[in-house]
């Protein structure tokens, strides 16, 4: 979507948790890694092609020993050196704008969106709040929010009724989510192809549900792939059912640019004002901003 000679090559686009790429490196800074990797290696820029017979473990822990080096450097020079990593590079050429940049968003405008993330991510990766009792999960809470923590359990409870378990309150997902939604957002502007949001919040019964809609738990569903995957949904009807209507909504928004099928509510397109989201579950249906009271609470924004 932000490659000049990407256009024409795809005709619809799909970001699923991956709206977190909201810049890219400068070449400047990935040219100081690059160096400070071949450094670490003990290689000169003319043995480049050595780097494809070194093992997995010693490049790996090479380029993070290059990283800090560098994120150290740019430290102690002022600069921001936050989310430093491998990742595309803002090169001029294959990538010359940033996803910000006005051109960038002209360039794929005329492309249909389909974009969304989970309910959970990677929350469900912290295990000490798996059987958390509610007076744990209330001081939990009140460190981060403080006089806002009644407001942000009736947010919870606003945004997904179902809520019962005191860890439902504390491991939800606030950094996908709010990254989807800026990328919608920017994405929808009056005369561009359609945009279309979904919240995936279906509950994975595996291990006694530790696993909620962790990261990566939609994809079984969208290549209606349930029985290949129990490890991760189980295989029971429900997965199977809800796999039916999203891998179908795909095959929709991959043939015509829109995602509406018969088994699923009318979904209608996206835009900042509406908010308008699927929200696939057990029970599929649509809400308008449906979780923006908890996201403003959590970002620690005034209501």
């Amino acid at each position: 979507m932000n490659a000049p000679s990407a256009k024409g090559l795809f005709h619809k686009a799909i970001v699923q948790s991956g709206s977190y790429i909201t810049s890219f490196a400068e070449t400047d800074v990935m040219k100081k890694v690059s160096a400070a990797l071949l450094e670490e290696l003990n290689l000169q820029p003319t043995q480049i092609d050595s780097l494809q017979k070194i093992s997995y473990e010693r490049l790996n822990a090479a380029g993070k020993k290059a990283l800090r080096k560098v994120s150290d450097s740019m430290k102690g020079e002022g600069r921001p050196a936050f989310g430093l990593g491998w990742g595309p590079i803002h090169d001029g050429t294959f990538l010359p704008y940033q996803p910000t940049d006005a051109a960038a968003i002209a360039l794929s405008k005329d492309i249909p969106l389909l974009v969304g993330s989970t309910k959970n991510e990677f929350t469900p990766f912290n295990p000490a709040t798996r059987d958390i009792s509610m007076e744990g999960a209330k001081a939990n809470l009140q460190k981060k929010y403080g006089d806002k923590t009644e407001a942000y359990l009736a947010a919870v409870k606003k945004a997904y009724p179902e809520t019962t378990k005191p860890s439902d309150y504390i491991d939800l997902d606030f950094n996908f989510r709010p990254l989807t939604i800026r990328q919608a957002n920017a994405k929808a502007i009056p005369g561009a192809a359609p945009v279309y949001m979904y919240l995936f919040t279906w509950q994975s019964p595996v291990l006694d549900g530790a696993y909620k809609a962790m990261h990566c738990m939609e994809i079984p569903f969208v290549f209606d792939n349930i029985s290949r995957c129990e490890e991760m949904t189980g295989g029971g009807k429900d997965a199977h059912t809800l796999a039916d209507k999203m891998s179908r909504a795909w095959i929709a928004f991959a043939r015509t640019g829109n995602p509406n099928h018969k088994g699923l509510p009318t979904w209608p397109q996206y835009n900042a004002e509406s908010g308008a989201t699927m929200i696939f579950d057990n029970v599929n249906q649509v809400k308008n901003n449906p979780d923006k009271e908890l996201l403003q609470i959590a970002a620690g924004k005034s209501m």
